[in-house]
């Protein structure tokens, strides 16, 4: 277990994270500082837990827009997936029936 020390709005904080999961957590805690120093600009009365719990509700509201974007894609792709399925359905009946149509004709002619 790896210890880091990070800062939020100019606090020191002391946390733990897994082995090689060091350069992500400091990636998570830059996108969070950002917020809070953004935050500090606009409330600068804000206490610290305020600020903190306003970044992660921005956080979360992030999260929250991302898998309804995912979920919109996800939805797109299957649609996608049964329309094509459907047409390639439709293209096998046409071939089968245009096969059929052939060797009813080859059949005539080879009966001439």
């Amino acid at each position: 277990m790896a210890e880091i020390e990070v800062k939020v709005n100019g606090r020191s904080y002391r946390l733990a994270c897994e082995d090689g999961e060091e350069d992500h957590l400091l990636q998570l805690v830059e996108h969070i500082d950002n917020h809070a120093k953004n935050l500090a600009k606009s409330a600068p009365r804000a206490s610290d837990a305020q600020l903190m719990l306003m970044a992660g509700l921005m956080v979360g509201d992030e999260l929250s827009d991302a898998l309804d974007r995912v979920e919109e894609f996800e939805v797109g792709a299957r649609a996608q997936a049964r329309a094509e399925q459907s047409t390639g359905t439709a293209a096998q009946a046409v071939l089968e029936s245009a096969a059929k149509r052939i060797e009813e004709l080859a059949g005539r002619i080879r009966s001439a």
